[in-house]
């Protein structure tokens, strides 16, 4: 059936409105973004130039692309109203590494009567997209459509609007997993008999904050009240001052922290320490509210696969994502109450920018006003940020107490962040340095029940950076892998001393003692 291009373009103007109808009725709109919008509308545009070439004139191909067109109306709405989020690369690492029983209990969590009417009107949509043709007689069409179809999706790269649409997201999580794969070497090799289990503790946890610098944390000496709760336990926290990071970027920090990756190393192959703790016969978990797969966070996902079990509460990227850290307590507890020997990974989005979506309104303590300037404001939600870190935290060690069992936490974040300190801007460059960047906060909670080390000695100021946390996990809890030197734990009566060189072969102790004389 031919129609005149208004009523061709109306037609398939029916999935972008259904989505939008859906949307406005079962989520909360504010959580679509401008970026989306116009996404939808280049893909719509895109769709419409196609069948404008009349190249695809069977039925087979003009099929073919009805359904590529509203299946992913219908993949992105059904995204938004099942976990509150397009459909993002990140989905896919989920999807292929999910064994059938997952797979099943994730679609009976999130299939619901509204997604099934919304399919269902998909559905009839195709029947009737199927029947149209454009009444356009015109022997040039083909070239203009051609020409048109290429130019809308040179746009849609080169604004990085492409990054929103789901078909891409399938395509690039698929390749980003199978890559993956092949890039990161891990040691396979790991036996049993290589590892010495010296203490008999029960539960370990490890809890991973983001771009959270201690320079702003009560418990550093900060003049803001950031940090209430864990003051309160300051009487029973290791609280070490001296610890910085290797790099002032997620990517290139947390497999160093994580595994025997280090500042100086140029191994092939490097050893995980989730994989340590498997041999060794604890039960590893893994509870992230960071995205499994984007550019910062492939490599570390790698690591958390070797998990026993692990979960990602957050498949938006990290500026745009407002699932608060707390969503972790439900899993957290359940696992707490499991029987066995168990080591928990926990990776919060901590104090990651935007500052301002880290925390719920009951923590905008640090308020501004009509008066306050820009750099005033971005501290306040910073701070209030650290505020709300400062509850997960505490959070997090309240409960595992309750537990009553040989256990211990250990709190550090991947980084520090630049927040007007010194330097008159916030965030992170390896182009212009600050010490926020690099001082991190490293602290360890234990119960009166836990057996530290013999070896064990605690020295506050002692200067540390945390690419050997590898190392000093493993003595902490008292198994010992045999590539794992005693010397580099910060824990240890045998620490021995180094540079802390960073980005650029930086001695971090003379830099900037250097650029402040």
């Amino acid at each position: 059936m031919n129609h005149k291009p208004y009523k061709f373009l109306l037609f398939f103007l029916i999935p972008i409105l259904l989505k939008y109808l859906f949307l406005a009725f079962f989520i909360d709109l504010s959580l679509i973004e401008g970026s989306d919008i116009l996404e939808d509308l280049f893909f719509f545009f895109a769709t419409v130039t196609i069948l404008y070439t009349n190249i695809f004139n069977k039925q087979f191909f003009i099929d073919a692309i009805c359904i590529f067109y509203v299946g992913y109306f219908a993949l992105e709405t059904t995204s938004y109203m099942a976990v509150s989020s397009n459909f993002t690369s990140s989905y896919m690492f989920l999807l292929i590494e999910s064994n059938q029983q997952e797979l099943s209990e994730f679609t009976g969590s999130y299939i619901s009567v509204k997604i099934l009417l919304f399919l269902a009107l998909m559905v009839v949509t195709f029947f009737v997209l199927r029947k149209k043709r454009f009444n356009i007689i015109n022997s040039k069409r083909a070239i203009i459509g051609i020409l048109s179809f290429l130019g809308i999706i040179a746009v849609l790269k080169f604004t990085g609007l492409i990054e929103n649409n789901a078909f891409h997201n399938i395509v690039r999580g698929t390749y980003g997993y199978f890559d993956l794969q092949k890039s990161v070497k891990f040691n396979v090799n790991i036996l049993k008999e290589d590892i010495q289990v010296s203490s008999d503790n029960d539960v370990l946890v490890v809890v991973l904050g983001e771009s959270t610098t201690s320079k702003h944390m009560q418990l550093y000496g900060y003049n803001r009240e950031t940090t209430p709760l864990l003051n309160t336990l300051k009487d029973s926290l290791l609280v070490y001052d001296n610890v910085i990071s290797t790099d002032v970027f997620t990517l290139k920090s947390v497999p160093k922290i994580l595994t025997s990756l280090d500042a100086s190393s140029d191994k092939s192959t490097t050893t995980n320490l989730i994989e340590i703790f498997n041999k060794a016969g604890y039960k590893t978990f893994w509870l992230s509210n960071q995205r499994p797969i984007s550019y910062h966070d492939n490599a570390i996902s790698k690591i958390a696969s070797a998990s026993y079990e692990f979960k990602f509460y957050n498949h938006k990227i990290d500026k745009s994502t407002t699932t608060l850290d707390e969503i972790i307590f439900p899993d957290y507890r359940q696992i707490l109450s499991k029987p066995g020997k168990k080591v928990v990974f926990i990776r919060l989005i901590g104090t990651h920018f935007d500052y301002n979506k880290r925390y719920p309104k009951a923590y905008n303590k640090f308020l501004s006003n009509t008066n306050s300037t820009k750099k005033e404001t971005i501290i306040n939600y910073y701070d209030n940020a650290v505020l709300y870190n400062d509850f997960i935290v505490y959070s997090l060690i309240k409960e595992l107490k309750n537990t009553h069992e040989k256990s211990a936490l250990l709190y550090l974040s991947d980084h520090g962040e630049n927040v007007f300190d010194g330097t008159d801007f916030f965030g992170r460059s390896e182009s212009v340095l600050t010490k926020s960047m690099f001082e991190i906060p490293f602290f360890v909670w234990v119960s009166d029940e836990f057996q530290l080390p013999e070896n064990f000695e605690y020295k506050a100021d002692r200067a540390f950076m945390a690419d050997h946390t590898y190392e000093s996990i493993g003595h902490l809890f008292g198994v010992k892998y045999k590539d794992m030197d005693v010397q580099k734990s910060i824990f240890s009566n045998t620490f021995k001393k180094r540079k802390r060189k960073v980005i650029d072969n930086i001695d971090f102790d003379t830099y900037f003692l250097e650029k402040n004389d």
